[in-house]
């Protein structure tokens, strides 16, 4: 089960860069998000309340993706910002 979720939460953070390279910059799409919305969700959130809910509804599929969207939302912070743009958070 941990191979899936560090698979999956690869391939997650693979197409999260890929999709801002293609559509632009982090920092211009974060500027124009920025003013349209006040509260930003990150998956890692997602992820979690998936992790919870297995706990009342154990099946694999709850553990396998909210484990997945969490490790990739952690990879991206501690990771991928640091190289990209010397920061854990969006610019």
């Amino acid at each position: 089960m941990l191979y899936k979720i560090l698979l999956l939460s690869l391939l997650l953070e693979l197409f999260t860069v890929v999709s801002r390279v293609v559509f632009g910059s982090m920092k211009d799409r974060y500027r124009t998000i920025k003013f349209r919305y006040k509260v930003r969700i990150h998956h890692g959130y997602i992820g979690l309340l998936l992790i919870l809910l297995y706990g009342f509804y154990p099946q694999e599929v709850f553990l396998i993706l909210g484990g997945a969207l969490f490790l990739s939302d952690a990879l991206h912070h501690f990771v991928v910002l640091p190289i990209w743009v010397k920061r854990t958070e969006f610019p």
